[in-house]
């Protein structure tokens, strides 16, 4: 059946028209079927966006619609469109007046016999107000998804009309039904995220959002995408920027809570009052019986390492020493990358550098220059303050080395014999040791001024650090060997090779050895020459500047700017303290009592610590324990005197030399030393003095066994809490004073009492009266 052939235009007569009589195949598409008063039976079908016919239809109708005016006229008609109400009220109806009679005679939707073309042709030579009453009456066939499509179809075609990118040829490029083509209105749908026109007219959820609600949405996107949310808008920005910092925030604040309970994980809180007396496994000596340990007793620390070699138990004192709390006091403010410092926790700090001037502080109140010394030809290296000498050691890249007295500022001695740059010093009594980069170590006498030619002490690279004791000298190199030297025999006692990075800090005391390379690694070592084995390791990120060892606590300063706190006896790091928020500008740091002095690049820091009346307890391992024995409380003094003999002290059987000014053209670092340094000197009465000692040691050994017995007895000592001090408050009140019930009823009482009826005896009275 072929299909009606209508005119290129429509009168007015033909719109109102009642019957589609031109239509013989009722498509409800061709202008005869749209404009007949009376609907068709397949108009009664709604037309809907998945349709891919009908919607091509509709689509390639808008596109041939090239004036502004018609597309602003068809927005505003589906702007204000009920288009849910529209459909559903249409919707209800009557169906059986106009029963559909195409629906056998549609193929994909394509009623059979129609041209579209034609169509097309039509619509796009008619007059726009005709455009405009066909689309209108197109538009009423449609569901509210189609219609909603439409509407945002409208809207991009309006803009880039008004932008000029409407093509003009559009039939040739639209004209095909194919549905695998690329369809203008799939593009547009709600929710795409881009359109032909690069417009949209949707709002912004995201503005119109509260804030919190905005940030938590886009709190969900990675931070790439977030990245480019920045560029939408300012306040996208501000948003995306804010998220983002919020981000980064709860990341670090989730690291550093992990990295706490990790550390925290099955411990409790260091406690910083912490002390206690342990026995620590050394190895004897050659006139010295070795202890018999029973199997059944507890495994003591470094029992493996001197697994065979005779030991004996040692008590030894621990403390967590710089736990506690501390403030912080620059003392010298000035940028120096190769400034060197000694500080001996007294009045005056020595500084030296490159600049081959020795400058002399004073820092007990305020820093003040006190003098300047010059004579080093090369920058100096290392600086050795001797209060008590009244001498300041100093070593240079001219491969000397100067003792500069303090009270007259002249170079006293000058030593020679090193061919290279002087790189460590170290004293102990007369003597002084130092190291270069000549591979050489060297033993002076400061009285003479004269090096002993039997110490030939040498290494196979540059002398990195050196130390010296009455009857050793302890020295390391570039190579990570550390070197025993006997200063009786002038022979080498024993070789450490476990390094594998040059070793720059040393340490030891009586019992121990410890050595830090520049790879991090903390090695202990027993300073016996017959033990061979590591009894400790402590690693660290990255160079180790400094290290000690004080009352069983190893402290250590690293390249990474914390200063670490590690049990001796564990391994286990008690504190860390971020002396520098940047890596490789700490220089140096020297412990002294309560105070750490930290040399950095950009200035010099003092840590005081707050003095701590030690509790000594037997429960709380290592120190990581709440409960504290107040009944074992030991002061300051007497315990430190069961570790090591008490110092001397003024009116001890000592006689005290004051150092008197000198030197009358600097009166007033003459008056400094004068009020600052005391030199002791022992007399005739050493052997009473060591008697005493050996007797307050043993008392306060039996007063430690007492309170230890009696602890056991009666049992821990817990102290009040909160709520009982509280309780036992108000009963006491309670006891002393009446509540406002017990006032008022004692205050009834007297006025009844007052004012109450006359006794019987009254009233006789008064009668006989009468």
């Amino acid at each position: 059946m072929k299909s009606v052939k209508f005119s290129r235009s429509v009168s007015a007569c033909e719109l109102n028209c009642k019957t589609a009589e031109g239509c013989l195949n009722m498509c409800g598409m061709c202008p005869s079927c749209v404009f007949a008063p009376t609907p068709s039976g397949s108009t009664h079908c709604l037309w809907k966006v998945s349709d891919g016919f009908k919607r091509r239809f509709v689509v390639e109708l808008l596109l041939r619609c090239r004036n502004v005016q018609v597309l602003e006229g068809i927005q505003s008609v589906l702007g204000a469109t009920p288009w849910t109400l529209f459909t559903y009220a249409r919707s209800r109806g009557p169906t059986s007046d106009y029963p559909c009679r195409t629906t056998d005679r549609v193929v994909d939707g394509r009623p059979l016999g129609v041209d579209v073309n034609e169509i097309w042709d039509w619509f796009g030579n008619s007059a726009d107000w005709v455009k405009s009453r066909y689309l209108c009456r197109v538009f009423t066939l449609c569901d509210s998804e189609l219609l909603r499509m439409v509407s945002n179809l409208t809207s991009v075609l309006l803009v880039r009309q008004k932008r000029g990118f409407l093509q003009s040829n559009l039939s040739s490029s639209h004209t095909s039904t194919d549905e695998d083509s690329d369809d203008p209105a799939l593009m547009v749908v709600p929710g795409s995220s881009k359109s032909v026109s690069g417009v949209s007219r949707y709002r912004d959820l995201i503005g119109c959002l509260p804030v919190h609600l905005s940030k938590r949405i886009l709190g969900l996107l990675e931070e790439h995408t977030l990245r480019r949310c920045q560029k939408v808008c300012r306040y996208w920005q501000r948003l995306a920027k804010e998220t983002m910092e919020e981000i980064k925030f709860r990341k670090h604040f989730q690291d550093q809570i992990k990295a706490m309970m990790k550390r925290c994980r099955g411990i409790n809180v260091v406690s910083p009052t912490y002390s206690n007396m342990v026995e620590v496994l050394v190895p004897t000596k050659e006139d010295e019986e070795a202890d018999v340990h029973s199997n059944a007793l507890k495994v003591k620390p470094f029992q493996a390492a001197y697994a065979k070699i005779k030991t004996k138990t040692v008590q030894m004192e621990e403390r967590n020493v710089y736990c506690g709390a501390y403030f912080t006091k620059v003392v010298l403010n000035k940028e120096d990358p190769n400034r060197v410092v000694d500080y001996r926790g007294r009045s005056f700090m020595a500084t030296a550098s490159k600049d081959r001037v020795l400058h002399l502080f004073y820092v007990a109140s305020e820093t003040r220059v006190v003098s300047v010394m010059k004579g080093h030809v090369g920058s100096i290296r290392a600086v050795l303050l001797c209060e008590d000498r009244d001498l300041v050691i100093t070593a240079s890249c001219d491969a000397s080395i100067r003792c500069w007295n303090l009270k007259t500022d002249r170079c006293e001695m000058v030593l020679y014999g090193h061919t290279g740059t002087v790189n460590c010093l170290d004293v102990h009594a007369d003597r002084l040791v130092s190291g270069a980069k000549d591979c050489i170590v060297k033993v002076w006498n400061l009285h003479t001024g004269k090096q002993f030619e039997d110490f030939n002490f040498k290494h196979p690279s540059s002398i990195q650090c050196v130390k010296i004791s009455a009857t050793k000298v302890y020295s390391s190199c570039d190579r990570g060997l550390v070197k025993i030297w006997s200063m009786e025999k002038a022979s080498l006692l024993r070789v450490i090779d476990a390094h594998r990075s040059s070793v720059k800090c040393l340490f030891f005391d009586e019992w121990h050895l410890l050595s830090g390379d520049f790879n991090g690694q903390v090695m202990a070592w027993s300073t016996h020459c017959c033990a061979k084995e590591c009894l400790m390791t402590f690693s660290h990120p990255r160079e180790v500047k400094s290290l000690t060892l004080v009352y069983l606590r190893v402290v250590t300063g690293c390249a990474d700017g914390k200063i670490r706190i590690f049990n001796f006896l564990t391994g286990d790091c008690l504190r860390d303290l971020t002396a520098e928020a940047e890596t490789g500008r700490i220089l140096s740091l020297l412990f002294h009592d309560n105070s750490i002095l930290v040399n950095t690049t950009s200035c010099v820091k003092l840590y005081q610590f707050a003095k701590v009346f030690w509790d000594y307890t037997e429960s709380a391992e290592g120190g990581r324990g709440d409960v504290l024995a107040q009944d074992g409380l030991i002061s300051e003094k007497s315990a430190a005197s069961v570790r090591k003999p008490p110092s001397p002290s003024v009116g001890a059987d000592h006689r005290v030399q004051v150092a008197l000014p000198s030197d009358s053209k600097k009166p007033e670092r003459a008056e400094l030393l004068y009020h600052t340094r005391i030199l002791f000197t022992p007399t005739k009465c050493q052997t009473q003095v060591r008697e005493r000692c050996q007797t307050a040691k043993q008392s306060v050994v039996l007063s430690e066994k007492a309170t230890s017995e009696r602890m056991k007895r009666r049992g821990l000592h817990h102290p009040l809490t909160r709520d009982s001090i509280l309780l036992r408050v108000n009963a006491i009140q309670k006891a002393q004073c009446m509540d406002e019930v017990g006032i008022n009823m004692e205050c009834n009482a007297r006025l009844r009492d007052s004012w109450g009826p006359h006794t019987p005896q009254t009233l006789e009275t008064s009668l006989q009266a009468q």
